[in-house]
């Protein structure tokens, strides 16, 4: 997580950074201000470094909150199949002690009988002994003979066979019972422990959780504040912006009273009229973002000779961020032509040029993805559309 990365360097961003350029503290009102074009040139380069750093601050808080929000549905998720696990493991504990209550019942009502059939031979003997009952010797004394002997001797053996069985099945009963129990009690035993420590992480998980719902909450509020950063610099870079328009607009005015006349040149030879970018709203192809485009985008082979579109006198020759070295002309009328992103420029502010004339070449300066042409028409200093000037075909 970037979180304390981002408390850092989103603090003292603003602190020494944005503080320049809010909007009440501009040096420039309008039309009539002493400053330079050089000056707003400057002025809005610093403001859309500023703008972009702001930008990428606030793409980092974006990523640091969805980062909190992940790993809090990550902690959710595991809490969620804890308390399930936790629910399932009460549950079998709660159908072992079922059944081992249910084994305890079945060794009473076994040991039970045992008692009641114990009882039942003690009755036997003390019956046959108040009646008289004979031992062994008068079995045989009183047998009428070795058949009749061994047949008294049989009924004797069964009835203690009987009782012995019944015994010995009792007694099997209880030991087999009480085996049961005891090993479902030692399930419980192991289950109980296991239960303890299931309830341990649960206590773990639930203090992970409030760490996690406060990372949440950092991470929403640095977003906050990077946002707040990025619409102060983003609104900075936009007066500068208007104020260049109204500026580069004078120039205009006093470079050429009126319109040289005649159709726009393409600005690009033969064969590079393709327009990868129009005039208007388009997602940036570096930042990613909705952004509005008051230009169109001719792709070009590095070096590529650029034109002049028309007669007129050079009133910018300059560098910003985004731009790169860039031209502008005058054509008189308040109509301006906008050249960018070029490598080498072949002409100085203040000089007239031809149409055709060869004032650049194509390049990568400023921020850019390749080589192309950028270019501009403006009317009063706003930005139109050029494709209406000229047909790229």
């Amino acid at each position: 997580m970037k979180i304390k990365r981002m408390l850092t360097f989103s603090i003292a961003a603003v602190l020494i950074g944005l503080t320049i350029l809010l909007p009440g503290e501009l040096s420039l009102a309008g039309a009539g201000s002493s400053s330079s074009l050089e000056e707003l040139e400057d002025k809005l380069d610093a403001a859309t470094a500023q703008r972009e750093e702001a930008e990428r601050r606030l793409d980092s808080a974006k990523e640091d909150y969805a980062d909190a929000l992940e790993e809090k549905s990550l902690l959710d998720g595991k809490i969620l199949a804890l308390n399930n696990e936790i629910y399932a493991q009460q549950q079998l504990i709660a159908g072992y002690e079922t059944s081992i209550s249910m084994l305890e019942d079945s060794i009473d009502s076994v040991e039970q009988q045992l008692e009641e059939q114990f009882e039942v031979l003690r009755m036997r003997i003390r019956v046959n002994h108040e009646d008289g009952g004979m031992n062994l010797l008068e079995i045989l004394f009183d047998s009428e003979g070795l058949t009749d002997f061994f047949m008294r001797m049989d009924r004797y053996v069964r009835i203690l066979e009987y009782d012995k069985q019944l015994f010995d099945n009792y007694q099997a009963q209880v030991d087999t019972y009480t085996r049961q129990r005891d090993e479902l009690q030692s399930l419980v035993n192991q289950l109980d422990s296991q239960l303890n420590v299931l309830e341990a992480r649960q206590s773990e998980l639930a203090y992970e959780l409030a760490s996690a719902d406060q990372l949440v909450a950092t991470a929403e509020s640095d977003l906050a504040t990077a946002q707040q950063d990025y619409e102060k610099a983003y609104a900075a870079e936009q007066q500068y912006n208007s104020d260049r328009e109204a500026k580069l607009a004078e120039l205009q005015k006093t470079s050429n009273k009126s319109y040289v006349g005649g159709a726009l040149l393409w600005p690009l030879p033969a064969g590079n009229n393709e327009v990868s970018c129009g005039f208007g709203w388009r997602i940036h192809p570096v930042t990613g973002r909705q952004q509005f485009h008051n230009g169109i985008d001719i792709p070009a082979p590095y070096g590529t000779e650029i034109y002049a579109v028309n007669d007129g006198t050079v009133i910018e020759v300059s560098y910003n961020y985004g731009d790169g070295y860039y031209v502008t002309i005058s054509h008189g009328g308040g109509i301006a032509s906008f050249y960018s992103h070029v490598s080498r420029y072949l002409v100085s502010v203040g000089d007239t040029v031809t149409r055709g004339q060869v004032i650049a070449y194509v390049g990568t300066s400023g921020y850019v993805t390749g080589a192309h042409l950028n270019l501009n028409i403006y009317e009063n200093g706003k930005a139109v559309n050029p494709l209406n000037y000229f047909n790229a075909g």
